[in-house]
């Protein structure tokens, strides 16, 4: 869009805005601009959730919320809402690698070995045993461990899968490239009853490096670290195994060639301390001014944490260290749902409740929105839509995204009337689910609206800076929300709740027997795996699975994590029916489930 189509489009925004009965006038463009380039000043370093960048960055937007004279609704008459976030993980001590025997020799950390990001705690001293790729695939008739008993000892195997750069192998189908996924080998070898792993990169592969520990990772409940190849060679010396012959070998033949490695005993000793910190959501509430509306609610939500100086999620790994400002992502909805604050609030209000929400922890796994959804301002049975802004600074040839229209009865006309006269192309899915803060509310049984303009080059990079947004597109984008708010927050009849399926992945994690849960947004933990919502008429349905039910086992396998889950139904086929163990209400209970097809 040309610059003379963007200043006259800027002053339509206003003139209609401004019309009487339509909805409040934002503040000028300008202004809502400056909240961006704020919110991604270098000071603000990257507003990583649990820093002090990000500290300043809640600060700022608490005390916006105040100018705009709304009331606090966070925790002890303050705009914040507190909570726990992993912010990192870092090497404890000791983390050891060594033989016992037939030689005492100590390996070098970072040098020679590393931990994993989703390692274990703990030391193990036991024998080692070669296990190849480490995979266990039974619809290819291939297995690294049969005929071997490695409960209780170490195991090393190599990355990939077997003949991984023939396009006829047999593990390059589509179904079965999981095997050569680490989280998959490492679950398995747990399922073996190994008591460690050790992996080493293929000996085809090219500038192989030990990894470098992650921002984040769940262990998966087992002790892991990466060796180099001249570590794995030492330790397969004295059984004189080489890894390129046994590569080859195993390649070749497609048939396993894992042994125990006579004589070798190997102490594993692995610390990696996964550091919490405190993250914020800042939330301030406008009361409505209709007596028989006010007690519901309208969320109106962004995001204002980002990637802080990168890590895993950064799409630039070269420059992980640099400050990554998340000007569109997502300052820029932040900066909207800071105008709207101040545009409705100078306005009076409207005559529903709105609540005006920052969540941190988005980056993470959708954090801060489940935790405003655990403890809301206003009940959720009460909350009547909500409205989400995330990455709406770069509007192009007017093409505005605006995701969960049938998520609500009657939303498709509202967005439709709000949109009119101001040139824009919408796209508007049908679909609730993303990956934004929307979801969480979605699946908690509230209608929402995704508001995005799409994903550009610079995203999840250093690029990301605020001289790159579209302000008049920011001020478009943000009167859309407004009359979206004021015609909502006026309607006698809220839109009503519509519950659609999620969608139906045949991507990563598509494959395998079909079970029909959605699980819980967060962190994880150790309890075990968190069920959100479960979809009607699935095998989690029929078996009675619950909403809030957390399955701790499942065909027998322990499940902390939703790898291990994933791990199960990846080995197993339609029709199989298999126990599944929950906590429901502090017991353990157990129904069981026939698995179906995919949808």
């Amino acid at each position: 869009m040309t610059r003379r189509l963007l200043v006259l489009g800027f002053l339509v925004v206003g003139l209609v805005a401004a019309a009487p009965g339509a909805a409040p006038p934002l503040p000028p463009a300008e202004w809502t601009l400056e909240q961006v380039k704020t919110l991604a000043d270098p000071s603000m370093e990257g507003r990583a959730s649990g820093t002090p960048g990000a500290d300043r960055a809640a600060a700022h937007i608490a005390t916006a919320f105040k100018a705009a004279g709304l009331t606090p609704a966070g925790e002890g008459g303050t705009f914040m809402q507190s909570f726990s976030v992993p912010t990192g993980l870092r090497l404890g001590t000791p983390n050891t690698l060594a033989t016992v025997s037939p030689a005492s020799r100590r390996f070098e950390l970072a040098k020679d070995f590393t931990p994993l990001s989703v390692s274990a705690d703990g030391s193990v001293t036991a024998d080692l045993i070669f296990v190849g790729y480490g995979i266990t695939a039974p619809d290819v008739g291939y297995d690294d461990y049969a005929g071997l008993d490695v409960r209780d000892k170490v195991v090393l195997m190599m990355t990939r899968e077997p003949r991984g750069q023939d396009p006829a192998s047999p593990f390059r189908r589509d179904e079965a490239q999981h095997y050569a996924g680490r989280e998959h080998k490492l679950v398995n070898a747990r399922q073996h009853g190994a008591a460690a792993v050790l992996i080493v990169a293929h000996p085809r592969t090219e500038n192989a490096r030990l990894p470098v520990l992650g921002s984040q990772g769940q262990s998966l409940g087992i002790l892991a670290a990466a060796v180099s190849a001249a570590t794995a060679e030492a330790l397969l010396a004295p059984q004189g195994i080489k890894l390129g012959e046994v590569a080859d070998a195993i390649d070749g033949a497609l048939a396993p060639r894992s042994a125990p490695v006579a004589g070798v005993k190997v102490r594993v000793e692995a610390h990696v301390v996964r550091e919490r910190g405190t993250a914020r959501n800042v939330i301030g509430l406008l009361p409505g001014t209709d007596p028989a509306l006010r007690e519901q609610a309208i969320v109106i939500g962004a995001h204002y944490d980002h990637l802080g100086r990168g890590g895993e999620a950064s799409l630039a790994p070269d420059q992980v260290g640099q400050i990554h400002p998340g000007a569109d992502d997502n300052a820029s909805g932040t900066a909207v749902v800071m105008a709207l604050a101040r545009a409705f609030a100078g306005a009076g209000g409207a005559p529903r409740t709105l609540v005006f929400a920052a969540f941190s922890g988005e980056e993470l796994g959708l954090l801060g929105s489940a935790e405003y959804v655990r403890r809301p301002a206003v009940p959720l049975d009460k909350t009547v839509l909500m409205v989400n802004l995330d990455m709406v600074g770069r509007l192009r040839e007017g093409r505005l995204y605006i995701g969960g229209i049938d998520s609500g009865v009657g939303l498709r006309p509202i967005v439709t009337e709000a949109a009119r006269n101001l040139s824009l192309a919408l796209e508007l899915p049908a679909s609730p689910f993303g990956p934004s803060d929307h979801t969480t509310f979605y699946v908690a049984g509230c209608p929402v609206l995704f508001f995005f303009t799409g994903v550009h080059s610079d995203y999840h990079r250093p690029s990301d800076t605020w001289d790159r947004i579209n302000a008049p597109g920011l001020a478009t984008v943000g009167t859309v929300v407004a009359r979206v708010i004021a015609a909502v927050a006026a309607e006698p009849t809220a839109p009503a709740y519509v519950k659609l399926d999620a969608p139906r992945s045949r991507g990563i994690g598509g494959h395998g027997a079909f079970f029909g849960i959605v699980p819980s947004f967060g962190d994880g933990g150790t309890a075990g795996l968190k069920i959100t919502s479960v979809r009607p008429d699935s095998p989690a349905e029929r078996a009675g699975v619950r909403a809030g039910d957390v399955i701790v086992k499942f065909a027998g396998v322990e499940v902390k994590t939703l790898a291990d889950l994933t791990f199960v139904l990846r080995g197993r086929r339609p029709g199989d029916e298999v126990p599944v163990v929950v906590l429901r209400d502090g017991r353990e209970r157990t129904v069981r489930a026939v698995l179906s097809e995919r949808p």
